[in-house]
């Protein structure tokens, strides 16, 4: 009896040291901090599209980006770029088609212009002379123009997650010297959607539409003989070698808008999508102080090249503005009180 009692009194001991060892375990197991199924990165690669080459705005927010991504997901999400509007034949036409329908890519970088074949207010930030620098932009872009703008995305399937500048627009031309809109007549002038055909019209222009990616080659052989575009476009797109006059009149600000597909989108958990988001608009702020600190290096090189850059006086000006007076009253009516208030346009 006695040595029954001992193996039961020993059997219970090992079942308490057991017992003891496995409800120390489970802490050490929790303290290992792996993030649950619900807060994890999706394992994914995520392909970006954008119009320019990597030296162009969009090109230098897209390699940050990729950049940010990658290191800040400990390379769970990838980041493939595709320049120059590759995976839509480059067409920027079908690029926005393709963002908007989703499956060819996930993510984009698309100026906010080449959506006006979608919806014509999109056109709002592009009215000329309506922002006199990049400061006066951001101001809206980043409160009720920002605002406004993600709604209207939404309503065509897209998640707008933050934007920058594709620069303010200068005139370029391979003809001569421009200092008033009379300097412009008969020129043929490049020019993508309406709102820049109606201006050039404006200012006595030959306009035609036609695709970035056809733009050198044009200007090379006088099918075109100029375009509008900021300094960092002209630049990456080596446009100052077939482009040897420029005027600085500062005539439409162009936003690069930072896109998600929202069917794309929403396959992605949350954790993923605060990633995305934070490292968008980190993109975004680089390249918006990258174009200011990067301009005046480029007018110098472009000066250095031989490329004759313009400073219109205040009456020369003046005459400009009065001679877009009609698309500027054009395009506030076509974009509505409700768009051009958010954007602060009177």
């Amino acid at each position: 009896m006695k040595k029954v009692l001992v193996f039961i009194l020993s059997s219970l001991m090992v079942f308490n040291l057991v017992a003891c060892n496995s409800t120390t375990a489970a802490p050490e197991q929790n303290e290992t901090n792996k993030p649950s199924n619900d807060s994890a990165y999706d394992k994914v690669n995520l392909k970006i599209s954008y119009a320019t080459s990597d030296a162009g705005m969009d090109g230098i927010a897209a390699i940050k980006f990729e950049e940010l991504v990658e290191e800040k997901s400990g390379g769970l999400v990838q980041i493939d770029r595709y320049p120059n509007c590759q995976l839509s034949g480059g067409d920027m036409v079908r690029h926005v088609e393709m963002m908007i329908s989703g499956g060819a890519f996930e993510l984009a970088i698309i100026s906010t212009s080449s959506f006006s074949d979608v919806n014509q207010q999109f056109q709002v930030t592009s009215i000329p002379f309506a922002f006199a620098d990049y400061d006066t932009a951001y101001e809206y872009l980043d409160s009720t123009g920002g605002e406004w703008e993600k709604n209207a995305f939404a309503k065509i399937g897209v998640v707008k997650l933050d934007g920058f500048s594709n620069g303010i627009m200068q005139i370029a031309n391979n003809k001569n010297e421009v200092r008033s809109p009379k300097d412009l007549k008969n020129l043929k002038m490049r020019t993508y959607g309406d709102l820049q055909m109606s201006l050039m019209r404006d200012f006595g222009a030959d306009p035609t539409n036609l695709s970035w990616s056809e733009l050198y080659s044009a200007l090379q052989t006088g099918a075109v003989n100029g375009n509008m575009n900021g300094y960092q476009t002209l630049w990456s797109g080596s446009l100052h070698e077939v482009q040897p006059y420029i005027t600085e009149v500062n005539v439409v600000w162009s936003q690069y808008a930072f896109l998600a597909n929202q069917a794309s989108w929403d396959k992605l958990n949350s954790a993923t999508q605060s990633l995305i988001q934070e490292c968008a608009t980190e993109a975004s702020l680089y390249a918006r102080e990258h174009i200011k600190s990067a301009e005046e290096q480029i007018k110098e090189d472009m000066i250095n090249f031989g490329v004759s850059i313009y400073v219109p006086t205040a009456e020369e000006m003046a005459e400009f503005k009065k001679a877009a007076s009609n698309t500027i009253n054009k395009y506030k009516e076509i974009c509505g009180e409700e768009a051009c208030k958010a954007w602060g346009i009177d």
